[in-house]
């Protein structure tokens, strides 16, 4: 008989994550090297939008700030940088590795047109929050005509 884990509902949002980052993955337009290179990984990031703003929330504990990179390139959200090991140069054999290392790159295709110009970064506590105003959309009115 097989036991059920009272869990699951974890198990399922985990993998339903995991997904949708290999999904990411393989959407991405980088070249395929690059793409697939084990050396390279996404950073968890959620994105909201507020009446006046988009907001994306980058997941990079122990990257250092200068070594994160933030760009807007139209509807696309380019964040990208590197996570240095702080092990390195010390022999040691894993257990368990699940934490990645070295350069990132996620790029997040943005819900609504953005003020390119008036976007802000900022970073605390191993969380990059970019929030980038929405572009003011024109209040339709109704204009007159008038004659000669």
């Amino acid at each position: 008989m097989v036991e059920l884990r009272s869990d699951w509902t974890e198990i399922v949002v985990t993998l339903h994550h995991e997904m949708g980052r290999l999904l990411d993955n393989f959407s991405s337009r980088k070249p395929p090297a690059v793409r697939f290179s084990p050396r390279t990984w996404a950073p968890a990031v959620d994105v909201f939008e507020t009446a006046d703003e988009v907001v994306a929330l980058f997941e990079l504990a122990g990257v250092k700030e200068d070594q994160i990179e933030v760009e807007v390139d139209g509807k696309e959200l380019v964040v990208r940088g590197e996570r240095q090991d702080v092990k390195q140069g010390i022999s040691r054999s894993y257990t368990q590795m699940e934490i990645l290392w070295g350069p990132f790159e996620r790029r997040v295709t943005l819900p609504a047109a953005v003020e390119v110009e008036k976007t802000k970064a900022f970073y605390e506590n191993g969380f990059l929050e970019v929030v980038l105003p929405k572009v003011k959309v024109a209040v339709k009115r109704r204009v007159d005509i008038k004659g000669e």
